[in-house]
């Protein structure tokens, strides 16, 4: 992941939170430095306007946008 690019969902799932993402690109914003326990970091986008926060296992499912 690297910060200003942008991402898309390309794993297909029923969750509402999979659904929220379909179809829209997402930009990266970073790591969350907000993290209470400093195990692992949250990872943020903003999507459609909104800041959404996702955990690594969550990454997985992302591609990166890009001009081919």
């Amino acid at each position: 992941m690297k910060v200003g690019e942008l991402y898309i969902l390309s794993k297909r799932a029923t969750h509402q939170t999979f659904s929220a993402w379909a179809g829209k690109p997402a930009l990266y914003l970073g790591v969350d430095p907000q993290r209470s326990d400093g195990v692992t970091p949250f990872h943020v986008f903003m999507l459609g306007g909104e800041r959404r926060i996702t955990d690594r296992s969550f990454l997985k499912m992302l591609d990166p946008l890009t001009n081919a």
